[in-house]
């Protein structure tokens, strides 16, 4: 009892420290006014440097890549292509959670868990700001531990927050790239994904997609790695964007579950 009092009390602290929410360090170089690191065409899959783009399997930059978008709801026709990152509007930072919670409702979410249960869930996204660094060759890696999702966590959430007085106006995306790699074919491991943007905590608009949408999507199933975007053309600013991942029922711990590449705040659509 004494070490789990220990554990708890240690992570909770890392909590208050920012190592939820750590700001990027990442290769993406441009700052507010920019394009936040993101080329705006061709194949090279983003990026400051990355000349190599599709090499790991994430979202080609050239509208070929797979897209599910809404707008107000309604889905919009065409593949995205990202033209801009969340580094455009400074410097970002990332938070990993769970129930869809972002802020304070988060972090009074968070202290209710046990030491272990808090470990592995903060351990469940592995490089959480890559992406934030301008760069669609490079991504967050999403596990899964058995017993993780039982009692106060029902989701792994990565949540990009952008920095104090900054919003993402309305009529921009917020779209995240992600790709499914190998052996992710068993649909049971993914119940769905949620996008969702919020504004000073309250949510805003979401886009969810489920095993029957993820399928139709193509972004799994097969033997060989599937990519995608996701998410929302917004009707209202924000300034938090968050991807949700809720999973169907685990007994083993899977590793390597799903790969979330860049967020982007802007893009085009173009016919496939």
């Amino acid at each position: 009892m004494k070490n789990s009092k220990l554990i708890l009390a240690a992570a909770v602290a890392a909590f208050s420290l920012g190592l939820i929410g750590c700001t990027s360090n990442g290769d993406g170089t441009d700052g507010g006014g920019g394009n936040g690191g993101i080329t705006t065409g061709g194949t090279t899959g983003g990026a400051s440097g990355g000349a190599t783009g599709g090499t790991t399997g994430g979202p080609t930059n050239d509208g070929t890549t797979p897209t599910n978008i809404t707008d107000g709801g309604t889905p919009v026709t065409g593949n995205f292509i990202c033209t801009q990152g969340a580094r455009a509007y400074g410097t970002p930072s990332t938070e990993v959670g769970t129930h869809g919670l972002v802020g304070g409702p988060l972090t009074t979410l968070l202290k209710t868990l046990g030491g272990t249960q808090l470990v592995n869930l903060l351990n469940s996204i592995a490089n959480p700001d890559y992406v934030i660094d301008g760069n669609l060759d490079t991504y967050a890696s999403v596990s899964f531990t058995a017993g993780l999702l039982l009692g106060l966590v029902d989701s792994i959430d990565e949540s990009v927050l952008l920095p104090a007085g900054q919003t993402v106006p309305a009529g921009k995306f917020a779209v995240f790239g992600v790709s499914f790699p190998n052996g992710t074919a068993d649909v049971t491991l993914l119940s769905s994904i949620k996008v969702t943007t919020f504004n000073s905590t309250v949510a805003q608009e979401s886009n969810t997609l489920d095993q029957n949408a993820l399928t139709l999507l193509k972004a799994i199933g097969g033997s060989s790695p599937k990519a995608a975007f996701i998410g929302v053309k917004t009707t209202k600013a924000y300034d938090t964007a968050q991807i949700s991942l809720t999973p169907g029922l685990i007994t083993v711990n899977v590793g390597d579950a799903l790969r979330i590449h860049e967020l982007c705040t802007d893009g085009r659509l173009v016919t496939p």
